[in-house]
């Protein structure tokens, strides 16, 4: 199995990228893939007429909006794809070993401990935390698509946001970066229904170890430490 070596990344706001943000995506031609930039006026080409997106999708935040396209793209397209951040290696090594073998997933080990996601219980949390080593990042992979993973990964983001669909459109967010329960400035507390990694982390970290055996972590971590306003 092989797919055409290409970078997806996405902007899902109306305001305009910052200066750190656009340098990082021009960064992005590091990896010697064909990046594949996506902004909200582009995105109605790459729906999938048989498998349209969510209809919770125009109710969430850019952020989620962000998170729930990375699942979608990698489930009905595959290939590779990255948060904007700073990227300075060639990726071509670590696509054509994912391709080459049985692998399912292409990533980076999670960076530590801290950055495993939380919000589904304090036993879950800490049993995802000891296992950070065995899981990769949410920033930036390589997946093949309509595997396993990425089908239990899609119908699970859909599921919550069934659950979630009628609260969306009741409490639209406030900011691009909502969250249920963020602190506002008057220091009431949002009403916007998802935990701040409930589509993205919450589902993939424990998919991670679910489907262990079938992932590999040789992929260059993307620079985290710039800023990216």
């Amino acid at each position: 199995m092989s797919l055409e070596p290409r970078l997806f990344c996405f902007w899902t706001g109306s305001n305009a990228m910052s200066s750190d943000r656009l340098k990082a995506l021009n960064s992005m031609s590091a990896t010697e893939l064909d990046v594949i930039f996506i902004d909200k006026d582009e995105l109605c080409s790459w729906e999938i007429k048989n498998s349209p997106f969510h209809p919770a999708y125009k109710y969430l935040s850019p952020i989620d909006r962000g998170d729930y396209l990375k699942c979608y793209f990698m489930h009905h397209y595959g290939g590779a794809y990255s948060d904007i951040k700073v990227l300075e290696d060639s990726w071509l090594s670590s696509y054509n070993e994912l391709f080459g073998g049985d692998f399912l997933i292409n990533g980076y080990r999670e960076v530590n401990p801290i950055q495993t996601a939380r919000g589904r219980g304090f036993i879950k949390d800490v049993w995802l935390a000891l296992n950070f080593f065995r899981i990769i990042g949410c920033g930036a992979f390589i997946c093949k698509p309509n595997t396993a993973f990425t089908s239990d990964w899609i119908d699970t983001v859909h599921k919550i946001l069934d659950k979630k669909y009628q609260l969306l459109l009741e409490n639209p967010p406030r900011d691009p970066r909502d969250f249920y329960l963020k602190k506002q400035v008057d220091g009431s507390r949002s009403s916007y229904p998802l935990r701040w990694t409930e589509i993205c982390g919450e589902v993939f970290h424990p998919l991670c170890l679910r489907h262990n055996k079938k992932l590999i972590k040789t992929l260059p971590t993307p620079d985290f430490k710039k800023p990216y306003l």
